[in-house]
C-alpha cells in the first residue's frame, strides 16, 4: 500500500507525537476544471510547514490559522520565526480523492469507513496527539463500528461517546458544535467544516477557546 498523502513538509517534530489536521478530501476548484479542460498540468508547490502563508496559500488554511488564534494559538507563518509548535502540525486528508464539494462526491460515513485503511495507517506511523478534524462526518466514522478495534489498536480504548460543546457565542438554535473524545494516546476534536459550513463566523468559532485551548498544546 503506497503512504497516505500529507500536504506539509515533514519534521520530527510531526512524523511522531504532533498535530494532524485532517478534511475530508482534496479540494477541485474552478481553475483546476479550467486547466483539466485545457489539459495544463500545474506543477505540485513544494511542501512547507502547515502555516507557511508563502506556499498553498488556500481560504481553508488561512480561515483555519485565524481560528487558531481566536483559541489562543498563534502560528507564526515566518520560516526565521517558526518553532517546535508550528512544526508539530501537518496537513492530510481521510480520502485520497477529489470533489469539488462535498455532497457531489457523495460523501457519507459509509464511503469514509470503506476508505479509511490509508488514514489509520497515517495515524499508526505518526501517532498524533491531537487529531483535528474538520468536518463532522469523520469523528462519526471513527467511532464506527466496523474499525473500532483498528482504532482502539492505535488510539487506546474509546472512552464513550464524543463529548458536545457549544460555543460561549451561541444563540438560540445554532446547529454547529465542537466535539472531542480524550482516547488514551491522542485528543480527537471535530470542528465544522472549515470553508463548507455555511453560517459559522470566526466570532462564532472564538467562542470555543476554553474547551479547545488547552487542548490543542
Amino acid at each position: 500500500m503506497k503512504a497516505h498523502p500529507v500536504m506539509t513538509a515533514s519534521f520530527p517534530e510531526n512524523l511522531d507525537g504532533g498535530i494532524m489536521i485532517c478534511g475530508y478530501n482534496f479540494g477541485y476548484s474552478s481553475e483546476d476544471e479550467k486547466n483539466d479542460q485545457l489539459g495544463l498540468t500545474v506543477d505540485a508547490e513544494t511542501p512547507s510547514f502547515f502555516s507557511d502563508r508563502t506556499r498553498n496559500d488556500t481560504r481553508f488554511r488561512n480561515r483555519l490559522l485565524t481560528w487558531l488564534e481566536s483559541w489562543g494559538k498563534v502560528l507564526q507563518v515566518d520560516t526565521d520565526k517558526i518553532g517546535s509548535f508550528e512544526r508539530s502540525f501537518f496537513q492530510t486528508n481521510w480520502l485520497d480523492s477529489q470533489s469539488s464539494t462535498i455532497s457531489e462526491d457523495g460523501i457519507s460515513i459509509n464511503k469514509l469507513v470503506d476508505g479509511s485503511e490509508g488514514i489509520l495507517s497515517l495515524i499508526e506511523s505518526r501517532r498524533p496527539r491531537v487529531i483535528l478534524f474538520t468536518g463532522s462526518l469523520m469523528i462519526e466514522a471513527l467511532n464506527d463500528i466496523r474499525i473500532r478495534k483498528q482504532v482502539e489498536a492505535l488510539l487506546g480504548a474509546r472512552p464513550g461517546n464524543a463529548i458536545v460543546h457549544h460555543s460561549e457565542t451561541a444563540t438560540p438554535g445554532t446547529k454547529f458544535k465542537v466535539l472531542i473524545q480524550e482516547f488514551p494516546k491522542a485528543t480527537v476534536i471535530s470542528i465544522p467544516h472549515v470553508t463548507g459550513a455555511m453560517g459559522v463566523s470566526d466570532e462564532y468559532m472564538a467562542g470555543f477557546r476554553r474547551v479547545l485551548e488547552i487542548r490543542l498544546n
